[in-house]
């Protein structure tokens, strides 16, 4: 996102899409830009076009990027081309987001990007729009991180902790196989037209 116009995506292409030209930047700038998430860490400053901007990562107001990703894919790929796997990760669900009781602005704060960046209820619209392709897959934390996410950021042992016992679920190892299945022999093959019209809809 342009830190001085949040809400609106910006992609950064180092290729060529219609007679948009490519932004010059390294992968590490790139990817300076994408977690650049005040006030953990500070916005990225790209040249593009002649002109400075300054980005902000864009989870502040496009937590899930999946239809931003295949609208992308079809500008940048066209119509026919067909995709094998959609995969959608997750980094946890966020848990139930009660209003908070006092007046504290730390609460308020903690309550209001808790809600921002919630990805979950577009994950699940998505989902739901996809039941019918097999390409669909979604993989994301149900339990455990929605608490303290300050400390959580802090503590890499204990998202890894979480992370692999979901993982060791049994629905969840059914899903991983699945998907790598897709993957393998290619089945329920989609063209990028079809999955921006799926995503249309809604």
């Amino acid at each position: 996102m342009y830190k001085n116009n949040v809400g609106v995506p910006c992609v950064l292409r180092n290729y060529l899409v219609g007679h948009e030209p490519p932004v010059d930047l390294t992968v590490a700038e790139a990817m300076l830009a994408t977690c650049a998430t005040p006030p953990i860490f500070a916005p990225t400053t790209i040249s593009k076009d002649a002109v400075t901007f300054d980005y902000v990562g864009g989870d502040l107001g496009l937590s899930n990027p999946t239809r931003e990703i295949i609208s992308e894919a079809h500008r940048a790929f066209g119509d026919e081309r067909t995709i094998a796997c959609l995969l959608s990760i997750g980094c946890g669900h966020s848990g139930v987001k009660a209003v908070p009781e006092d007046s504290a602005a730390t609460a308020w704060v903690d309550f209001l990007t808790r809600v921002t960046m919630d990805s979950e209820k577009a994950a699940r619209d998505i989902a739901s729009h996809m039941s019918q392709l097999t390409l669909y897959h979604r993989l994301s934390v149900n339990y455990g991180l929605e608490t303290d996410h300050v400390r959580e950021w802090k503590d890499p042992e204990t998202i890894a902790g979480y992370t692999t016992a979901y993982l060791n679920d049994g629905d969840v190892v059914g899903l991983v196989d699945r998907c790598v299945e897709t993957m393998n022999h290619g089945d329920g093959f989609t063209t990028l037209e079809q999955l921006s019209e799926v995503l249309s809809l809604f």
